[in-house]
């Protein structure tokens, strides 16, 4: 069965198609700067060189096209016609009132639509891709698997807020979560690296990137995680606000006369890493402006690092100790610098972190000292991996899986 799995983001479409009964990998790409020409491709398949150029996608419709032309190409693809395909499973992130995954129908899209309020960054994009592979590969499974998925097992009194009961049964206001896809390859990951099964293991994921969210792992399921919600809510993100004050929006909002199209735009674009360094969204680039001695470069580093921190210390608590911190993401898995200043003043906990280890890590593995009672782990996240299992589980099954 051969799963082609789409990640979209607001101005980028990336693929995997992955055989499920070998899970393995037979091609994945990315097209970028779509709707910002010239758009970048990159199309990789194993064993032979990877194919990159530039196109003209002035929307998801044609950055799908594009793909579709790759994966039926003589030279460069791997399949001969469509329908080798069993389906295509997409990495939703939030719908009203579906917690985990479902079969694209036009209900599924209508709770994608109602939700673009709450995810302005991904749901518009990702109802495009939908109804481009629905013109392309009509009558095909399509399978949304929702970010929230794996967060279903936390407990009520993780997940409520203090906000009035008709809120909460109204508009189904309460702690989602998201990342699932992610944190649910960490926890099945860490268990076989570390040859422990899932199910005596108490993990915290940091999923730290352009989106960071922590996740709080006990036994094989999410019992608390940093993302509350909306995707807005936790740590500090690239140009995200994370956790904050109401007030303090609707304070700004009536001195300023903003409107909340306007706040939603500043919450989602102009705040986080970039609201306080004024440099960049992007940690590569707030760390060469801190080594330059930039100040506010220098306070976004440390109110990210300084968040993560708490985030681990509550966790230890919530799973009444931890066994195993997992980085992942693109600056868990590439940023040392973030690493050590996370674990540092730790060490009290039993986490303690091999420097050598750290600085000269690649890949996968274990990066804490040898004394160190809690093992830190760096894990290249899959979420495609989790996707296409759950889309083909979908497929066979015809589950979904609703509030």
């Amino acid at each position: 069965m051969l799963i082609l799995v789409s990640n979209v983001g607001s101005s980028s479409y990336k693929y995997q198609i992955i055989d499920i009964e070998t899970e393995k990998m037979l091609t994945k790409g990315v097209v970028e700067r779509i709707g910002n020409p010239p758009s970048t491709f990159t199309h990789s398949v194993p064993d032979k060189p990877d194919l990159e150029g530039e196109i003209d996608a002035p929307d998801h419709n044609a950055a799908v096209a594009h793909v579709i032309k790759l994966l039926l190409s003589q030279e460069h693809g791997v399949l001969k016609d469509l329908s080798e395909l069993a389906g295509v499973g997409f990495k939703t992130i939030f719908a009203q009132g579906i917690t985990r995954s479902a079969l694209v129908t036009e209900d599924v899209i209508a709770a994608l639509e109602e939700y673009i309020p709450v995810a302005p960054v991904h749901n518009p994009p990702y109802i495009a891709s939908i109804r481009a592979f629905q013109k392309v590969l009509p009558g095909k499974p399509l399978v949304a698997v929702f970010e929230t998925w794996f967060h279903e097992s936390v407990p009520d009194y993780a997940y409520e807020y203090g906000v009035p009961r008709e809120w909460v049964e109204k508009y189904n206001i309460r702690r989602y979560g998201f990342h699932g896809a992610s944190h649910r390859y960490i926890s099945q990951r860490t268990s076989q690296l570390l040859r422990i099964p899932a199910e005596e293991l108490k993990i915290i994921s940091c999923h730290l990137g352009g989106s960071s969210s922590l996740c709080a792992i006990k036994y094989g399921n999410s019992i608390d995680t940093s993302m509350g919600f909306s995707t807005q809510g936790g740590t500090l993100q690239s140009t995200r606000v994370g956790d904050l004050d109401p007030f303090a929006v609707l304070y700004v909002m009536d001195k300023e006369g903003l409107t909340a199209d306007e706040v939603r735009t500043i919450l989602t674009k102009n705040s986080g890493v970039l609201g306080i360094s004024e440099v960049s969204g992007d940690m590569r680039d707030v760390e060469e402006a801190a080594a330059e001695e930039n100040d506010n470069a220098r306070l976004a580093l440390d109110t990210f690092h300084y968040g993560v921190k708490k985030y681990i210390g509550a966790y230890v608590a919530a799973l009444g100790g931890v066994d195993a911190i997992v980085f992942t993401g693109g600056i868990g898995e590439k940023g040392k610098r973030s690493r050590e200043a996370i674990c540092d003043g730790l060490e009290f906990m039993g986490i303690k972190l091999d420097a050598e280890k750290n600085a000269a890590h690649k890949g996968e593995g274990i990066i804490s000292a040898d004394d160190s009672r809690v093992k830190i782990l760096v894990v290249p996240t899959n979420e495609e991996l989790i996707v296409a299992r759950e889309t083909a589980r979908v497929i066979e099954h015809g589950e979904s899986n609703h509030i």
